[in-house]
């Protein structure tokens, strides 16, 4: 197998991976943000307010993280089509 053969399955491997990473990280996220809304009534101190700034938080940083590698999963496709087109032409 070719060096050209062995990255392009790296790399579809890992735009595989990156994708499915997201998806489950933004599902269970959500999951758990509601999760803690449905708790509201129950748990009513001062921490169930600072759990929910600390999700906030952390909702501000996963949207900019998942924006970003949408980009990243662009860019890896293209990528891979390249190496795909040159593997088409050379083999």
């Amino acid at each position: 197998m070719s060096k050209v053969d062995s990255d392009l399955e790296s790399l579809i491997a890992f735009r595989e991976h990156l994708i499915r990473f997201n998806r489950t990280l933004a599902e269970e996220f959500s999951a758990m943000r509601g999760h803690w809304r449905g708790l509201g009534d129950v748990w009513t101190d001062a921490k169930y307010h600072e759990f929910g700034a600390a999700l906030d938080e952390v909702a501000r940083g996963l949207d900019r993280y998942l924006a970003a590698t949408e980009g990243h999963e662009v860019h890896l496709l293209r990528l891979i089509e390249t190496l795909r087109s040159y593997l088409d032409t050379h083999v």
